[in-house]
C-alpha cells in the first residue's frame, strides 16, 4: 500500500463534476497564461492551507459538512475541489488583470484572496475549538512555532552552505522548506505526544523504523520523519534551482506542487489538533 488510509474516489456524479471542473479551469488558465514565477508559489501557499483545512473539517471528530457535500472534501477529492476553486479565482483575476493592463499583479491578488479565505476558515475553526478552552491551542501553536524554528535553521544552514542556490530560490525555497518542516513537526507531535496513528504508509514506515532504534525511548519516533522531510525539501530546492532559472513557469509550478504535498497534510494535522482534548 502506497496510498493513505481513507483514500477513496467520490461517487460518480461528484467525480464527473470535479473532473469536468478541473479540465475546464486548466484549459482556461492555459489560454489566459497568467504570469507564473516564484512569487506565484508564495501566492499559492494560502490555498494549500485552505485545502488542508477543508479536509480536516471533514474528518472525525469534526465532520462539519452536510452529507450532500461531504464527498467533495475527502481524499483525494479535496485536492480537486480546492484546485477548481483556486483556478476559478485565478481565471477571474487574470481577466481583470488583462483588461486593466496590470497582469503582473495577478499573483499578488491571488495570494491576497487566498489569505483572506484562509484567515476566515482558520479563525472559525479556532473559535469552534475554543469552546472547550484555551488549552486546545497548545499543540497547534507548538507545531507552527516549532516548524518555523526548524525551517529557519534549515534555511540558514542551506544558505551558508550554498548561498547562490538560496538566493536564486529566495521566494520558493522558504515556502517549500517550511511546508515540509510543518508536516514533519506536526506528524511527530501527533505520533509522540498526542498518540495519533499515521494514515500514510511511508511516514508510518519511517517512524516504525525509528521505533527500533535505541533513541525511541528517549526522544520518540517522530524526529526521523522530521529529518527526512527536511532533507527531501532541501534536496528538491537544490536540484530545482537551475531548472527554475531556465524554465521559471514549469519550475515554479513544480515547486508549488512539492510545497503543497507538505503543507496540505501539515495543516490538516494542525487543524485536527484544535479538536483533540489536551
Amino acid at each position: 500500500m502506497v496510498l493513505p488510509s481513507g483514500f477513496a474516489l467520490p461517487p460518480l456524479p461528484y467525480l464527473v463534476a470535479l473532473t469536468a471542473g478541473t479540465l475546464l479551469v486548466t484549459a482556461l488558465l492555459v489560454a489566459f497564461e497568467p504570469p507564473i514565477d516564484q512569487r506565484t508559489v508564495v501566492a499559492l501557499a494560502p490555498w494549500m492551507v485552505i485545502g488542508g483545512t477543508l479536509h480536516a473539517l471533514n474528518q472525525p471528530p469534526i465532520e462539519l459538512y452536510d452529507a450532500a457535500i461531504r464527498p467533495l472534501f475527502g481524499t483525494p477529492a479535496v485536492y480537486f475541489t480546492t484546485y477548481v476553486t483556486l483556478g476559478t479565482v485565478w481565471v477571474v483575476l487574470s481577466l481583470f488583470g488583462v483588461r486593466r493592463g496590470h497582469d503582473e499583479n495577478v499573483s499578488r491578488n491571488l495570494g491576497l484572496v487566498g489569505t483572506g479565505v484562509m484567515t476566515v476558515l482558520l479563525v472559525l475553526a479556532a473559535i469552534t475549538a475554543l469552546r472547550s478552552g484555551l488549552l486546545e491551542l497548545v499543540w497547534p501553536t507548538v507545531a507552527v512555532v516549532g516548524a518555523l524554528v526548524v525551517a529557519g535553521l534549515t534555511l540558514l544552514v542551506a544558505a551558508l552552505w550554498r548561498t547562490p542556490v538560496i538566493v536564486r530560490t529566495r521566494y520558493a525555497a522558504p515556502i517549500v522548506i517550511f511546508a515540509h518542516a510543518l508536516d514533519g513537526v506536526s506528524t511527530a507531535i501527533g505520533a509522540d505526544v498526542i498518540g495519533i496513528g499515521e494514515r500514510s504508509p511511508i511516514p508510518r514506515a519511517i517512524m516504525e523504523f525509528a521505533g527500533t532504534l535505541p533513541t525511541a525511548s528517549i526522544i520518540g519516533v517522530g524526529w526521523l520523519f522530521v529529518l527526512v522531510k527536511l532533507l527531501v525539501a532541501v534536496a528538491v530546492v537544490f536540484l530545482m534551482h537551475e531548472y527554475l532559472e531556465d524554465e521559471p513557469v514549469e519550475g515554479s509550478l513544480l515547486l508549488a506542487f512539492v510545497a503543497a504535498v507538505g503543507l496540505g497534510p501539515a495543516v490538516n494535522n494542525v487543524v485536527l489538533f484544535l479538536f483533540i482534548p489536551v
